[in-house]
């Protein structure tokens, strides 16, 4: 995918990043309540506190977006990974991950946590590619979330 472009969400982007991740959201009956600010507000929700959204563009269309919010020093969530159905299976959500390492390493992060549901089964193999390890369900933020990973950069 030569013409795939990876960037940082900016305002005039925040159509196409709600409805991409609205997109799966819906689709697997996965919306809450608690996914509402971060949709309508993500520069105040997200960027305003040291987290980041990246956006994958491709023929000049957004078509995956994935969201990092800064949990503390050394951990950032990752949120909101999503691909257009018409493009999935073509790599694109895992370079967005590479990416959010990338990124927290950078941030000198120690460890990358998320948030999941067993729907999801496709995101969870990639998750483990990336080698994110299942950990108990403890503090969870959103109620239609079963499944939590870690990814330890540092120790």
């Amino acid at each position: 995918m030569a013409n795939l472009k990876i960037f940082h969400y900016e305002t005039k982007h925040h159509e196409a990043f709600a409805a991409l991740s609205l997109e799966w959201l819906k689709k697997y009956d996965l919306y809450e309540d608690a996914d509402k600010p971060m949709l309508e507000n993500p520069k105040e929700v997200i960027l305003k506190k040291g987290g980041h959204i990246i956006l994958a563009g491709y023929e000049n269309k957004i078509v995956g977006t994935v969201t990092l919010k800064k949990v503390d020093k050394y951990i950032f969530e990752l949120l909101k990974l999503g691909v257009n159905h018409s493009y999935q299976g073509l790599g694109i959500g895992g370079k967005l991950i590479s990416c959010c390492i990338e990124l927290c390493k950078n941030h000198d992060a120690k460890k990358i946590i998320l948030e999941t549901n067993t729907k999801l089964e496709n995101a969870i193999t990639l998750y483990k590619k990336f080698n994110f390890k299942a950990i108990d369900l403890s503090d969870m933020s959103y109620d239609m979330a079963n499944f939590k990973m870690e990814l330890i950069l540092k120790k």
